[in-house]
Parts: C-alpha cells; sequence; structure tokens
C-alpha cells in the first residue's frame, strides 16, 4: 500500500479523484440532503489535501513557496465549510474568495517585495485581475457545471504548462486539482446534483493563484501560456455565442459543449508553451 501511494501517478491522479469521489456522496449521506449537498464540494479540498501532504511533507514553519501551498489550502477549506454551513452567498462569498487570492499571492511574494521590478509589478496586478474574474465568474455560475468545468480544465493546463520545462511538483499538483475536481463532478453529470460551493471553490481558486504565482515568479514556464488559459473563465459564454452550440440547453449534453471548449483552450496554451521552450515571459 505505501508504495502504491509513494507513486506519483497514484498521488496526483488515482487517490484524489478516488477520495473526491467517494467522499462527495459521504458527505451527502451524512449531512442530509441540504446541508449536505452545500458541503459535498468539501471532498475536492479533501482529496486535493490529501493528495498535496503525501507529494511533500508538511513543514512548519514553511519557507519555500510549495510548503506554504498545503497551509493555504487548509485555511481556505475552514473558511469555506464556515460559508456553507452559514448557506452565506452573495459580496461575502465573493470577498472572502478573492481575499484568499491575496493572502496567497502575499504570503508567496512577501519576502521579495523589494525586488520586484515593474514587469513583475504588471504580473500580480494581472493575477489579481485574473482572480477577481475568476471570484465573478465562478459565483454567477456555481449552480451548474459550468463553475467546476472550468476550474477542472484550468487545473489540468497549468500542470501540463508546468510540465513543460517547469517544475514536475508543480505538475502533480496541478494534475491532483483536476483529479479532484474530476471526482466531484461525476457525481454532477449528466444531473447537478451538488453546487459547487465555497469548500471546494476556495481551495482550488486559491491553490491556482498560487501555482501560477510560483510559475511565473520562480520558474521558467511561460507566463504567455498561462495567459491563454484565462479564456476558459468565460466558455459558458462562449458557448451561449457559438452558431450549432448555443441551441444546446439540456444540462448533460451542455457540459460536452463546454467541455470541448475547455479542451480546445487549453491544447491552444500547452502548444504555446511548447512553441515558447523554457523561455521566461516574466524575468523571473
Amino acid at each position: 500500500m505505501s508504495s502504491l501511494l509513494n507513486n506519483p501517478a497514484i498521488q496526483s491522479s488515482l487517490l484524489p479523484l478516488l477520495l473526491a469521489l467517494g467522499l462527495s456522496g459521504l458527505i451527502r449521506v451524512a449531512f442530509g440532503p441540504q446541508a449536505g449537498a452545500r458541503l459535498a464540494s468539501a471532498a475536492i479540498a479533501i482529496g486535493f489535501l490529501a493528495s498535496l501532504l503525501l507529494i511533500q511533507t508538511p513543514v512548519f514553519p514553511p519557507r519555500s513557496a510549495s510548503q506554504k501551498l498545503p497551509y493555504l489550502v487548509a485555511l481556505a477549506l475552514v473558511l469555506g465549510l464556515i460559508i456553507d454551513s452559514l448557506d452565506l452567498r452573495g459580496r461575502l462569498l465573493q470577498g472572502v474568495g478573492f481575499a484568499l487570492s491575496l493572502l496567497a499571492l502575499g504570503w508567496l511574494l512577501g519576502s521579495r517585495i523589494g525586488r520586484i521590478d515593474l514587469a513583475g509589478w504588471v504580473l500580480i496586478l494581472v493575477l489579481i485581475a485574473v482572480a477577481l474574474l475568476a471570484t465573478l465568474r465562478f459565483n454567477a455560475s456555481r449552480e451548474r457545471l459550468d463553475a467546476g468545468i472550468m476550474l477542472l480544465f484550468a487545473s489540468g493546463g497549468v500542470g501540463a504548462i508546468s510540465l513543460i520545462g517547469a517544475s514536475a511538483s508543480i505538475a502533480q499538483t496541478g494534475f491532483a486539482m483536476m483529479a479532484a475536481c474530476g471526482g466531484f463532478l461525476l457525481w454532477n453529470w449528466p444531473r447537478v446534483r451538488f453546487a459547487l460551493g465555497a469548500s471546494g471553490h476556495y481551495v482550488l481558486l486559491t491553490a491556482l493563484v498560487a501555482l501560477c504565482a510560483q510559475l511565473l515568479f520562480f520558474t521558467k514556464a511561460s507566463g504567455w501560456a498561462l495567459l491563454l488559459l484565462t479564456p476558459l473563465l468565460l466558455i459558458d459564454m462562449l458557448q451561449a455565442r457559438l452558431p450549432g452550440l448555443r441551441n444546446i440547453t439540456q444540462p448533460g449534453p451542455r457540459a460536452l459543449c463546454l467541455a470541448v471548449l475547455g479542451a480546445l483552450i487549453c491544447a491552444l496554451a500547452i502548444t504555446v508553451a511548447l512553441l515558447l521552450g523554457t523561455e521566461s515571459a516574466s524575468g523571473y
């Protein structure tokens, strides 16, 4: 069993997927039809966190960006559970999620704040703008599969771009997020059973912002390739405007359309990453 858990492929794929899949149903049964449905997406966070702890043993106090990630994820999970338990929505739901993204950026980059040049500050502003857009878009589409599909492909895209000459450990983390999100989404296709709660949304968005900051400031990953993942946040709007796709409104087929659009956007970003090789778009 220990040898299986030490296998990188198991850590970043099968384990988080099965944990999220199994725990989503267990949480629903344990807490009932209303509270259980609200809390079910915590299974994403638990599956991802379990994978994260296996990928790298926790260190306290954390010093590197990768060592800080489990603590950010744990904080996001706790805050998300509070928000979901109280069934809070609207601006408070958005504000806490956005604040977690800002906290992730501040904690990861705070020690080098005095060495960040103009290009670095532009990158930080872009990350903040994307985090704000993600917060608004996820809140608007959390009752459907849209938000989960966006997060699924964003996680996979970040993982794939990380693998191209940047960081194998960050790639593992990205794929683990994708697998955990996928386990939750399996419960919601073709019919939505559980909305994407704050506990899942906060954890994945906070981790994605942290990973993108790591890639841009501490590796040679392509910033242009990461930027090309941003349209994933708009795939529902794109589907509603494309001839031939906009008339597909049934939840199951519509989710497949969104998945195809997400896969195409990821493929474009990965192609750009391959073409640019190991050149750094940030200068860090």
